[in-house]
């Protein structure tokens, strides 16, 4: 079973962009700069699609975190580090993960029409 996430922004008018992965994780690695975030906090959502036997995509998972770059443009690792130890917490009731987002109905069927173009 092969995995695959498919990245996109929304700005503060609620577009959607699609954002390049491979360019996203080298920014994570701190090997390339993803200069035009420098300095900012992006909404990024991610669609986690599964790859089936019979070779088409199933869209798993529409989730969305809030992304630091710092001013070079790299993700602020500090800030990635702390989301993930929020993530692995236990989500008990009125949990507030700070870095999370949960995308709007509206954002939701973009994402799926986005992906839909591919699957």
């Amino acid at each position: 079973m092969e995995i695959e996430v498919r990245m996109f922004r929304f700005d503060d008018q609620g577009d959607m962009h699609p954002v390049d992965k491979a360019r996203f994780d080298a920014a994570c690695e701190h090997l390339e700069p993803f200069v035009e975030f420098k300095g900012q906090c992006v909404r990024l959502a991610g669609a986690l699609l599964v790859r089936q036997p019979d070779q088409t995509l199933l869209l798993q998972n529409i989730y969305g975190q809030y992304v630091h770059f710092n001013q070079e443009g790299f993700v602020d690792e500090e800030k990635l580090a702390a989301a993930t130890r929020h993530t692995d917490k236990d989500l008990g009731q009125d949990y507030h993960n700070e870095f999370m987002w949960f995308p709007t109905e509206t954002e939701i069927e973009k994402i799926k029409a986005a992906v839909g173009e591919v699957l």
